[in-house]
């Protein structure tokens, strides 16, 4: 987990930046070729719908979820960006035991089932119980050396999935066909749209109301 975490800084960043923090114990060749096996790895068996990075700082962290998370996410009552913030109820930071963990994990998932709340919904409540602020922290270019384990990065940062997923339904969109939908389903995804084209529409309007200020100044 450790290399593969350093292959995808080695990516990400330029030599010059990699130089900050502690130094990696790997080559920075040898990272950079990790990583290209692995960008190859994820297109063929992805069809790159996973990048390296999605991987990396997101379903690599499954390998260390705790069993009953892995098992809801398997079942598909939740995604993945939910299953990330119930994995963060643990017995360390809870100070407690095991047992008391998986508890407090199966209330919060009942009750977030049951009151069909939102990923964010979900996040803030878990904040609440880590008594932690409510914002998505990134780690910078410095911590991504010498993880020692998946506690020292904590990406629960809600707009990697966001652009992931929107990713998806592009691609979900170029293989459909108009032969391939039904009048209802069209339906369906009209009415699915329109919340989406609201909040759209607001991004939009602030973005210009932005131009105009600027524009005046």
């Amino acid at each position: 987990m450790r290399l593969l975490r350093a292959a995808r800084h080695a990516q990400r960043y330029p030599a010059t930046n990699t130089k900050r923090g502690r130094p990696s114990r790997w080559k920075r060749e040898d990272l950079l070729r990790v990583g290209t096996r692995l960008s190859g790895i994820l297109e063929r068996e992805t069809f790159s719908h996973i990048s390296v990075a999605s991987f990396v700082d997101h379903y690599l962290r499954l390998l260390e979820f705790p069993a009953d998370v892995t098992a809801t996410l398997a079942s598909g009552e939740i995604n993945l960006f939910e299953a990330e913030q119930l994995a963060r109820i643990t017995a360390e930071r809870l100070q407690g035991a095991p047992g008391q963990a998986r508890r407090t994990r199966a209330n919060l998932l009942s009750a977030h089932l049951q009151t069909k709340a939102s990923g964010t919904q979900l996040r803030q409540r878990v904040n609440e119980l880590l008594k932690q602020p409510d914002a998505g922290t990134q780690a910078d270019e410095s911590q991504f050396e010498g993880f020692e384990s998946l506690e020292d990065f904590d990406p629960y940062d809600p707009t990697h999935l966001f652009w992931e997923q929107i990713k998806q339904l592009g691609f979900a969109f170029r293989d459909i066909r108009r032969e391939d939908v039904l009048d209802e389903e069209i339906e369906e995804l009209l009415k699915a749209s329109e919340p989406i084209m609201a909040v759209l529409s607001r991004i939009q309007r602030r973005k210009e109301q932005r131009g105009m200020t600027k524009v005046r100044l």
